[in-house]
């Protein structure tokens, strides 16, 4: 009996146990780097700085985008401080989540 082209292709969708076996590694490595991320003394104030920081930085735009970025230093300035918020984002955004 053929198996029908839809069967074939959920049998390639599953992968094999060796598939499975490197995902549960890696989940278990990051699992690991979290909890050493954790455990280290500068990590609870860096992420209320960071914190802070997130919600403080988006007042700096105000100025930049009512007098208009008009010259490449202020779109130096205010792509630096899109990127800086979004670091700020992403390092304080496990403070106070317990």
């Amino acid at each position: 009996m053929t198996e029908s082209p839809l069967q074939n292709e959920s049998k390639s969708a599953v992968g094999s146990s060796a598939d499975a076996g490197e995902t549960t590694a890696t989940s278990r490595r990051l699992a690991s780097l979290s909890d050493r991320y954790r455990e280290h003394t500068l990590t609870t104030p860096l992420e209320v700085v960071s914190f802070w920081s997130a919600i403080a930085l988006p007042f700096l735009y105000v100025p930049l985008l009512l007098t208009g970025i008009s010259t490449q230093g202020e779109l130096l300035t205010f792509v630096g401080l899109l990127v800086l918020n979004l670091a700020a984002l992403l390092a304080g955004h496990g403070h106070k989540r317990e």
